[in-house]
């Protein structure tokens, strides 16, 4: 009944695997007992343009009768000087004709800004399109990282990870002497 040195010689045999493994390849793989795993969240937010658009009716002006030009006060003075000259009488007759001119430039005019007036009155309405661009954000929140703590011959130890491990965690093992 002598079970000592088997236990012995089981023991000596698993420290010389081990330490010719580290020897080896500076440590061996051996699996560890995750205790906790909490995720690390994040908070961003998206900020994205979007275009929003809708019709609206408008009012379209006609243009008026006037094309900018002063043909019509012309011909307006010219016809009021010709109808002028024929009142008067010596230095009054050219008086007359430069009273006729003037009054007929000014009737001229004010006879275009009516007809321009009355075609303004018949405005048109029309449907058009508007749109814009406006931003919208989205709040997020995404796990960002896990903090892993885990256990490995009764050492307890944390790491952080990309992704959870679950219940357990491959270490790397390195003896060294001391």
């Amino acid at each position: 009944m002598n079970i000592k040195p088997a236990i012995v010689g089981l023991s000596l045999a698993t420290i010389f695997s081990a330490t010719l493994e580290a020897g080896n390849n500076g440590g061996f793989s051996e699996w560890a007992t995750v205790t906790n795993v909490t995720p690390v969240e994040k908070n961003y937010t998206i900020r994205k343009p979007v275009e929003k658009c809708w019709t609206e009716t408008v009012r379209v002006e006609q243009p008026g009768s006037s094309d900018g030009s002063y043909t019509n006060e012309l011909l307006g003075g010219l016809l009021g000087g010709v109808i002028g000259n024929q009142f008067g009488g010596g230095s009054g007759k050219d008086a007359m004709t430069l009273a006729g001119a003037a009054l007929g430039a000014s009737v001229a005019n004010d006879q275009e800004k009516i007809d321009s007036g009355r075609s303004n009155n018949r405005s048109q309405y029309r449907e058009v399109e508007q749109c814009e661009t406006v931003y919208e954000t989205e709040k997020r929140r995404e796990v960002s990282h896990y903090i892993v703590n885990y256990s490995y011959s009764g050492h307890n130890f944390s790491t952080k990870m990309n992704r959870d491990p679950g219940d357990s965690i491959r270490v790397r093992v390195k003896v060294t002497p001391q």
